[in-house]
């Protein structure tokens, strides 16, 4: 059998090895979850109670809690993400000012949700406390502020949630609104729009697919937080119409109860861990179907945008008769808005709308650097040769540091991109040089998607049912498998945009060569798409390396030194959540400071080193 003919099954095994994993994840929680399905059924949905001592279990706190968590959240990130996209993608500042500005906007999206949830906790929650009692205080009338404030609430949730998607929906609705036709612009301007004026009625409604497509992935991504939403929200086992009290969601009730549950409870919060399953798999796939089929959306939301817009209106600031000549026409166009009152409604409208988003531009930096200073004036005090060199120290004691915690990421990150790299690599050169025009490929990229957007507490309790509970044991092997699952996608999606830049050209003159399919893609193709496989690759162990949820069903925590693969082992994202949410003690709090700093610094300098891949 020729190289040639080798190298194509391997890559389709790989093919086939995503789809297998789909389908094994979904198998595997649904064997676990039997059980709690068998003996609760559709009750599990809509019972409120959680009684692991008499063994009744139901979730409907958790669903009420995890919907109106994230619906609320992204009723907040819409709108600050749209304008941020506006004002980052229109030019309204110098190119050399807004590329530091959007990078900063990118780097929010690299924070770990622990980190969010440690600065939630010692950061902003002080900070709104005034807020909160205000809000009592003066419209405890109001449902939603009827409750007198607690420690942990939905709305700090909220808002941190809120902080945490609003990178997707700026980064998506930005990339939509740069892609469109410049003749849109040009056109628009041509005619005597203001940039305003093409922005709501030209772009915007061009773009529309993108942006709501933008926002449907954000509600998946908030759907799915574990670790932010089980540091802040309390975790109460009851429906709280007040966004002042305690909540609950289905993620942080599995963190919660998970590592202590045994027989039927295991059952039940994977039956809830299904649950979370199929509706983030729905959210993602109405994505998907929006970003890619939209057309008769689209349509009607113009026909509901021309039913309240008047058609006169539209007509006076858009359309210009044609004239005899262009010198009568211009004359024409010009005198449309020679009008004092127009003319000055639609100067005051222009300033407003720019200071709009110029503001939300303003307020999202200010909590990203606040996270920033926190994580940095709290860590830099404990960041010294012992927090490298010496284990966390036990409660009540001085001193301590992360060396276990820091091999045993490292292990464990290792551990991930050894059976994820080659994976992904073999399974992208299928979907865009073997098999680019077959109907498995397009399945392929589809269920890239859809495991792009899955809660990364499902790969752990998946991780943990096929390598701990036949293993008998956590360890960094299980974690490893949850985290190589977890950036897959990353790796397959990067791979697959860095092939597509080789010039085909190149390609068919390696074909007229005599060189075979083996020998083009490893001597021409993969050698120039190097340096974007290498970024994607850089974004994983990034990604990686801030993951806690997986990690707390497959590696749990060990306060000794790293042992071997097979063994529970540390990580710098458990001890965050371990000493900044179970421990009191101050010392292991500033350690989870510490911690933060490291991972954070970790993900600072592959970002930077990434985008200079990708420039040049």
């Amino acid at each position: 059998m020729s190289n040639d003919r080798i190298f194509y099954i391997l890559t389709l095994l790989c093919a086939f090895g995503i789809v297998g994993i789909s389908v094994y994840i979904v198998a595997e929680l649904f064997w676990i979850a039997l059980p709690a399905m068998q003996r609760f059924g559709w009750q599990f949905l809509t019972t409120t109670e959680w009684n692991p001592v008499k063994n009744i279990y139901g979730i409907l706190p958790q669903i009420y809690g995890t919907l109106i968590s994230s619906l609320l959240a992204l009723l907040i990130a819409i709108p600050l993400g749209l304008g941020i996209a506006i004002f980052l993608s229109e030019s309204f500042l110098p190119r050399k000012i807004l590329a530091p500005i959007t990078f900063l906007v990118e780097l929010l999206a690299a924070i770990p949700s622990v980190v969010y949830g440690l600065w939630g906790i010692f950061v902003l929650m002080p900070q709104i406390r005034p807020v909160l009692d205000f809000l009592y205080n003066n419209f405890n009338w109001i449902p939603l502020f009827s409750t007198a404030p607690s420690t942990r609430a939905i709305l700090p949730t909220v808002i941190v949630l809120a902080m945490m998607i609003l990178p997707i929906i700026t980064a998506i609705s930005r990339n939509t609104l740069v892609s469109l036709p410049p003749e849109l612009r040009r056109d628009a301007f041509a005619l005597g729009a203001t940039r305003w004026e093409t922005i709501i009625y030209i772009l915007i409604p061009a773009g529309l697919s993108g942006i709501i497509g933008s926002g449907v992935l954000a509600l998946g991504r908030a759907l799915g937080e574990t670790m932010a939403t089980t540091m802040l929200i309390g975790n109460a086992n009851r429906i709280n119409v007040s966004l002042l009290a305690p909540g609950s969601t289905i993620a942080s009730l599995i963190a919660n109860e998970f590592s202590e549950s045994k027989g039927l409870q295991v059952s039940a919060l994977l039956y809830a861990a299904l649950v979370l399953m199929v509706l983030t798999f729905f959210v993602n796939a109405l994505a998907e179907f929006i970003i890619f089929r939209f057309h008769i959306i689209s349509n009607f939301f113009q026909n509901i945008k021309e039913f309240f817009v008047s058609p006169k209106v539209v007509h006076h600031n858009f359309k210009v008769e044609l004239a005899d000549n262009f010198s009568s026409q211009t004359i024409q166009s010009k005198n449309i808005y020679d009008t004092g009152s127009i003319k000055l409604a639609r100067k005051v409208f222009s300033i407003v709308m720019t200071t709009v988003v110029m503001l939300a531009t303003f307020v999202t930096l200010l909590f990203l650097i606040s996270i920033l200073y926190s994580v940095i004036s709290n860590g830099i005090s404990r960041l010294d040769m012992a927090a490298f060199t010496e284990l966390p120290p036990p409660p009540l004691a001085n001193g301590g540091g992360l060396r276990n915690a820091i091999t045993g990421t490292l292990v464990v990150v290792s551990i991930s991109t050894v059976f994820s790299v080659p994976l992904g690599i073999l399974t992208a050169i299928y979907t865009t040089e073997l098999g680019k025009n077959t109907k498995f490929a397009t399945l392929i990229r589809f269920i890239t998607n859809i495991m792009s957007g899955v809660p990364s507490i499902i790969f752990g309790l998946f991780a943990y049912g096929v390598v701990v509970q036949n293993t008998g044991s956590f360890s960094a092997v299980a974690g490893g498998v949850a985290l190589g699952i977890l950036i897959l996608p990353i790796i397959i999606r990067t791979t697959e945009e860095g092939l597509k830049l080789v010039p085909q050209e190149l390609r068919e003159g390696a074909i007229a060569l005599s060189a075979n399919n083996f020998q083009t893609i490893g001597l021409i193709v993969l050698p120039i798409a190097l340096r974007t496989i290498v970024t994607g690759i850089t974004l994983a162990w990034a990604r990686a390396i801030g993951e806690t949820a997986p990690l707390l069903f497959t590696t749990l925590f060990s306060q000794y030194g790293f042992k071997t693969v097979w063994n529970p082992v540390a990580t710098l994202s458990v001890l965050i959540y371990n000493f900044a949410v179970a421990s009191p003690y101050p010392n292991h709090q500033q350690l989870a400071w510490t911690a933060a700093l490291i991972i954070i610094f970790i993900i600072l300098i592959v970002s930077i080193i990434s985008r200079i891949f990708i420039r040049q």
